[in-house]
């Protein structure tokens, strides 16, 4: 494994596990019914939209280990 390797490794990894945090905390908003609440509203969006982001980089990174 060459030292990019790793390097994208370790990046996956991390995202993965963001991707999972970031998922669990949507989740205890939608449980607890925050998101009919105006405050929180903006929260669920911004969530959402980190979600979608570390998600694209997840694949961006994986695309690059196979090139």
């Amino acid at each position: 494994m060459t030292n990019e390797d790793s390097i994208l490794k370790e990046a996956m990894d991390n995202l993965r596990e963001a991707a999972q945090h970031l998922r669990a905390t949507q989740n205890v908003i939608h449980a607890r019914g925050m998101t009919e609440n105006v405050n929180y509203r903006e929260l669920e969006m911004r969530l959402s939209t980190a979600l979608a982001m570390t998600e694209a980089a997840y694949v961006e990174a994986n695309g690059r280990r196979g090139l």
